[in-house]
């Protein structure tokens, strides 16, 4: 792997999840496009002033396992403001089959960010990305480019996604990876039959900079209003088109220059008058759930049987998939 540093721009469909039926959102099927969720989460985020501060935030995010609406916030759509807020969970197939289901990536959740596999097979530059490298997650909407998640790449590993589980061929921990992940990310990815190498990448943290610069969400506390429009962002436009509205766009770049990037993003966000979110709790696995014969969930909304939930280590050398012998949170 070329260990250059990028600044990538990384554009991903910006719409808003509705509920199915009632307050539930089912699992998304693979052929339903991806979109965001602004979801209510337990967490950490960094104040204006530096300040860390624990409790409850909201914010945009990916998530397309199950969720349910904690209340309509009924903003105004044109401005960009979300029309719900959302608990996100999740229950695993009785017969631990994952066709048809949409995979999470990026997820911001657990000890780190983790970034897996999106538009990873069609543009190898993506499993390219050097220590220090900041991808920018966003959407193009209303003539605006519109910001959910900033990346810092901490490290990174190459790994295939032809089964569903990780088999660690390294007993030297590197970085946690939440069960989660594995039920919401890895096993949908592995059934959609991709064969080729991809790499996992883990975010930088406050406490595990990357010249000074963490992985973020723009975010509220709880307790703050009834949500916020993802800000909208301007950068140098040899690194940044405002307009992009397809794939990505990625530069090389050295860390200082990262690093006023980074800076900037941040900067544009608190202007935004929003926080830095910088860790969120996975979402808990609610039971086990049957599947019909596509893949897609019955009674999803009902967790059938209830499980622990715990994490995996992913080792600082190459690591396979490989398939549970039994489907499980834990």
């Amino acid at each position: 792997m070329d260990n250059g540093t990028c600044f990538v721009q990384f554009i991903h469909p910006g719409g808003e999840h509705q509920p199915d039926a009632g307050s539930f959102k089912d699992w998304i099927a693979l052929n339903t496009p991806h979109a965001r969720k602004f979801m209510q989460l337990r967490g950490r985020w960094v104040e204006h002033d530096g300040s860390t501060h624990n409790g409850d935030l909201c914010a945009w995010g990916e998530w397309e396992a199950q969720s349910e609406t904690l209340r309509p916030l009924g903003g105004s759509r044109a401005d960009g403001f979300p029309q719900h807020l959302w608990r996100a969970y999740y229950t695993v197939p009785v017969d631990g089959r994952y066709d048809g289901l949409r995979n999470t990536d990026p997820f911001i959740f657990g000890s780190r960010f983790l970034y897996s596999n999106c538009q990873q097979p069609s543009r190898p530059g993506l499993r390219d990305l050097g220590r220090g490298s900041v991808i920018a997650f966003g959407s193009y909407k209303a003539r605006q480019w519109i910001l959910d998640t900033v990346f810092v790449v901490a490290g990174s590993v190459p790994y295939t996604a032809s089964q569903a589980d990780w088999e660690l061929e390294d007993p030297a921990p590197e970085v946690e990876v939440p069960e989660a992940f594995l039920d919401v990310t890895a096993a949908p990815l592995a059934s959609e039959g991709w064969d080729g190498e991809l790499r996992l990448y883990w975010g930088a943290t406050p406490s595990d900079p990357v010249d000074g610069m963490y992985s973020f969400f723009p975010a509220i506390p709880a307790d703050e209003g009834p949500g916020f429009a993802r800000p909208a962002i301007e950068l140098d436009s040899y690194y940044f088109t405002k307009a992009l509205s397809r794939n990505h766009k990625r530069k090389r770049a050295s860390l200082e220059t990262l690093n006023t990037l980074w800076r900037s993003l941040v900067e544009q966000v608190r202007d935004a008058d929003l926080v830095l979110g910088v860790h969120a709790v996975p979402p808990p696995c609610e039971g086990v759930a049957p599947t019909t014969a596509s893949g897609n969930r019955a009674g999803a909304a009902t967790a059938l049987t209830a499980r622990s939930t715990g994490s995996r280590r992913v080792p600082g050398c190459s690591a396979t998939i490989k398939p549970r012998p039994l489907p499980g949170c834990g």
